[in-house]
């Protein structure tokens, strides 16, 4: 996502500003009844805790149910703002195939806002209250970068981190303020209608509740409180079908306007996409409400079960154009989508290759995640491509695949002039991304000690020797 300069604004984007699509992203769920209809079950998943048989248990069932079809709808949500993001304006132009890396998403996202919230409280303690309200305005212009930094990349450290986001806000300029302003209307205006849905269904009841409760406390030891509360569960009995209404429909407002802000935020990634240095998948998308393309027959077979037919026409497709990468891979997930793990992993051969050399090493990382799902030590039989799916998974921040990737390198690929590139990058790795300073030194001296004419080794010696600096200083 990293960027080290920004063209000019005419080349920032080729799509439409996205504060001129305000009204596309409020009619986004309204237009694609899939969605709807998914924050529909999602909404009354806690509205069936209002047949619950007492207030105390009703209010732990809504609040338990609650957590459950958040879940639900958080990982749709995150979908909505990867695949708006690579240009699929409509549901109709996602993936077929499930994205494995949503899973966790949810509890990400609330760890997300746990932590800002953590630090609101820690400034509001330690420095009062206007410490606090400083605090919530950062967090405020923090979060929404947070947000897709941390969907874009599934990593929840990444989220957290100050610089990741700041590269968004700084991509896009002065936008990015009207983005939080969007987005904090959005937020206030869906807590204010939930809240106000929600207090009139439960408003009688809870008054009712109150009266209960003290006439009850008012009552002695001895005296039947039973003629006291059947007023209450009278009334409670009477007052179900309102109260289910009034959670589903507060419940369903929150996540309507939920869906609306991933929404906007993943087309906020797709208008920028040049300036952060994303890979999308469709440059010319369009909303759905004018089709762009003919129909894929692929897709059509696809939807309609017939998976090794698809893959016939995928197949004969990719042979005839070997160059074409959309052809390339739609290949390679049917593949993986028909479970023909031999063809997928000798197919994915060629197409690494290939991504990395049209400059695509997102994409190629995909790819190798895919191979890694049917066979976790699978690695490219080519070592140039090792070791540039390594540098970009680097780049992409994750040290550990990289790694990974490069693990017995110099076993299986005995006397390879790209060896000691390898030690370099996997001792450049343990150093500065998981601070193993110990074990970076000692591929450090192997790399000089084995090529000391190599241009890797100067590099080496000027580490050793920054090392040896902090190790003293430490001491």
């Amino acid at each position: 996502m990293a960027s080290t300069s920004y063209p000019a604004e005419s080349d920032a984007t080729s799509a439409p500003a996205f504060w001129t699509r305000i009204p596309d992203f409020f009619r986004f769920p309204l237009r694609h009844p899939q969605i709807l209809g998914r924050i529909g079950m999602c909404a009354a998943i806690p509205a069936v805790g209002t047949f619950a048989s007492g207030m105390q248990s009703m209010f732990l069932a809504i609040a338990g149910l609650s957590i459950v079809a958040w879940i639900i709808l958080l990982r749709h949500g995150s979908r909505v703002l990867c695949e708006t993001a690579q240009g699929h304006l409509s549901p109709a132009d996602y993936s077929w195939e499930p994205d494995g890396s949503l899973v966790d998403m949810p509890y990400k996202l609330f760890g997300l806002f746990v932590v800002t919230s953590i630090v609101v409280g820690v400034a509001a303690s330690l420095f009062g209250q206007g410490a606090s309200m400083v605090a919530n305005l950062a967090i405020m212009l923090f979060l929404p970068a947070a947000t897709m930094v941390l969907v874009q990349t599934r990593s929840l450290t990444a989220g957290l981190n100050p610089s990741l986001g700041w590269e968004i806000a700084k991509a896009m300029g002065k936008p990015y303020l009207l983005l939080c302003l969007f987005l904090f209307c959005l937020s206030s205006s869906q807590m204010l209608v939930s809240f106000w849905v929600f207090a009139k269904g439960f408003g009688p009841l809870l008054a009712k509740w109150a009266e209960a409760e003290v006439a009850v406390s008012q009552t002695g030891p001895d005296e039947d409180i039973e003629p006291i509360l059947e007023p209450f569960f009278s009334m409670l009995s009477r007052q179900r079908p309102r109260l289910f209404l009034s959670t589903f429909a507060a419940t369903a407002t929150a996540m309507y306007f939920t869906i609306i802000a991933f929404n906007m935020m993943g087309y906020v990634l797709y208008q920028y996409h040049r300036r952060l240095g994303l890979e999308i998948d469709n440059p010319d998308a369009t909303d759905g409400s004018a089709p762009n393309r003919e129909a894929d027959p692929v897709a059509d077979l696809i939807t309609a079960g017939k998976i090794d037919e698809a893959l016939n026409i995928a197949y004969e497709a990719q042979r005839l154009e070997p160059e074409n990468v959309d052809f390339q891979l739609r290949y390679h997930r049917l593949l993986h989508l028909a479970g023909k793990d031999d063809r997928l992993l000798s197919h994915a051969q060629r197409l690494l290759a290939l991504l990395l050399t049209k400059g695509m090493p997102g994409k190629a990382l995909d790819a190798l995640r895919l191979c890694r799902e049917r066979k976790p030590e699978f690695r490219p039989e080519d070592p140039a491509t090792v070791l540039a799916l390594a540098k970009a998974a680097r780049t992409a921040r994750d040290g550990k695949l990289a790694l990974d990737i490069l693990r017995s390198f110099d076993r299986l690929f005995k006397n390879h002039p790209l060896i000691p590139e390898v030690y370099a990058l996997s001792a450049l790795i343990l150093c500065e991304d998981f601070r193993q300073d110990k074990m970076a030194e000692q591929i450090f001296t192997a790399l000089c000690q084995r090529f000391p004419d190599h241009p890797c080794a100067n590099q080496a010696r000027e580490y050793l020797k920054t090392l040896a600096r902090l190790q003293g200083a430490a001491g």
